[in-house]
């Protein structure tokens, strides 16, 4: 069991690090301090994290990101769209 628990530990040690940079543009963006972005500040942070990316594919990721165009994006939301982009 303490194997599967320092295995488990590591494993969250390095999803944090991964994740690291992400969670300080994400924080910048949201400027409300309430861990949703509006759709500029989605934007701004695909840029930020895939700055080749087109416009149309940035389009794309906005609709199929918010489907029912409700103009918010959680955390989890953008880490979702843009796990291709954070590896």
């Amino acid at each position: 069991a303490l194997v599967f628990l320092v295995l488990l530990d590591f494993q969250l040690d390095g999803h944090r690090q991964f994740l690291e940079h992400f969670v300080v543009l994400f924080r910048s963006l949201d400027t409300a301090g309430r861990g949703v972005l509006d759709e500029d500040a989605f934007r701004m942070l695909v840029r930020a994290i895939a700055p080749a990316k087109s416009e149309g594919a940035v389009e794309e990721l906005l609709l199929a990101t918010d489907p029912h165009d409700h103009k918010r994006f959680t955390f989890s939301d953008c880490v979702v769209a843009l796990s291709q982009d954070l590896v």
